[in-house]
């Protein structure tokens, strides 16, 4: 607790040891495995991540360079000499005053993104991330809360992982990134036992983009310009899957689905839900923006609201707009740590606290009770 406010980061990133795959990969598999490492080093102190599959190397900054930002090792130095272990995140949670905080992978953004995987080897990749997660959020005290990693190339295989992690690890959510890696769109019947589980385990789906990957969409517009692919491969990706769950009729099949969209800020939400229901037909009152979407019985934003959330960043310019246009029900908060946009992690809650925007009511729903209610986490002590 901080200032009297209770919160639960709905977005932070571990950054997994290289030897994860040695000894968490199902040995059948170990031939394949990826090769990769993740990290702070270097003079000047940069954020250096890679990985490879199948012959293909994913560098996500810079064309494979470096990636220096200001400040970089004032604030993860010594979390890097640590190893970024269990021990760091608590020392993180004991000095910011944070509750909780939710782990979504680094290199596990990446493992699963190469094309012609086979879907046998991606499981066996995500096997192995949620096996070691399982280990370093047990080294912990509890506050540490995992997100099972799963590949949607195999459906049900997905649904089988997400309720062996969820009943045997407790992990509290399960995520994807929003690239394609089947020919079969989201709202396709193909995902569906994936989406009946989710729902039958009451965890959330949690949209994690990873810039970089062969199929994102930034990568796919921008080539190697790192900004570019940055900012197509999050917004963009959120966005277009968005709508395949809510304009594709996913939400409207799984009533108790719930869907996190992670750091994208939370700007985009009313101008996607305004597009899907005004569509290509005009904006005008004898025009579709007032009549019903196809195959919806609800306009699109009541389905946001019903079963989606956005993770604002602390600062978000745009959040007393989103509200008013969507209301202060769907909104949680993230500080990133671990990654470089991460490294105002310190100063998270006080910016979010300095907000004059939003009421105290609505400040405490998005630091705690939305979060809560995304997770199913308990009110903390």
């Amino acid at each position: 607790m901080y200032k009297g406010y209770s919160c639960i980061d709905s977005d932070s990133h571990v950054l997994e040891p290289a030897d994860l795959w040695e000894k968490y990969l199902d040995p059948e598999f170990r031939d394949a495995a990826p090769r990769s490492h993740v990290g702070y080093w270097g003079e000047p102190y940069a954020y250096q991540i890679d990985c490879t599959v199948s012959a293909l190397s994913m560098p996500t900054f810079l064309a494979g360079r470096p990636a220096p930002m200001p400040g970089l090792k004032d604030v993860y130095g010594d979390h890097q000499d640590l190893g970024f272990s269990p021990e760091v995140y608590e020392r993180v949670l004991d000095r910011t005053g944070i509750d909780y905080m939710v782990v979504y992978p680094t290199i596990g953004l990446f493992a699963t993104s190469v094309e012609d995987l086979s879907a046998a080897t991606a499981a066996a990749y995500r096997r192995a991330y949620n096996r070691w997660l399982h280990d370093f959020v047990s080294a912990g005290d509890g506050r540490l809360i995992g997100a099972a990693s799963i590949d949607l190339r195999d459906p049900e295989e997905a649904a089988r992982e997400a309720r062996r992690c969820v009943v045997e690890y407790g992990f509290r959510a399960v995520t994807v990134t929003p690239n394609p890696v089947t020919q079969y769109p989201w709202f396709h019947e193909f995902h569906d036992p994936l989406w009946a589980e989710l729902q039958e385990l009451d965890v959330p789906l949690a949209i994690h983009a990873g810039a970089g990957t062969p199929t994102d969409v930034g990568r796919l517009h921008f080539g190697d310009w790192a900004a570019g692919r940055g900012v197509g491969a999050f917004s963009m990706g959120n966005m277009l899957q968005c709508m395949a769950l809510i304009g594709g009729g996913v939400l409207e099949r799984f009533p108790r689905l719930r869907v996190a969209h992670l750091e994208v800020g939370c700007g985009w939400v009313p101008y996607i839900l305004d597009r899907m229901q005004s569509g290509i037909q005009g904006s005008n009152r004898a025009s579709s923006r007032y009549l019903p979407m196809e195959g919806l019985r609800q306009p699109p934003v009541d389905y946001f609201r019903r079963q989606c959330f956005a993770a604002c960043d602390p600062d978000d310019p745009h959040l007393a707009w989103v509200i008013a246009e969507v209301g202060d029900g769907c909104i949680v908060t993230a500080t990133d740590f671990g990654h470089p946009e991460g490294r105002g992690y310190a100063n998270a809650l006080d910016e979010i606290l300095a907000i004059d925007s939003i009421s105290d009511e609505t400040r405490r729903r998005i630091m705690w009770d939305n979060a809560a209610r995304l997770y199913g986490i308990e009110r903390a002590d």
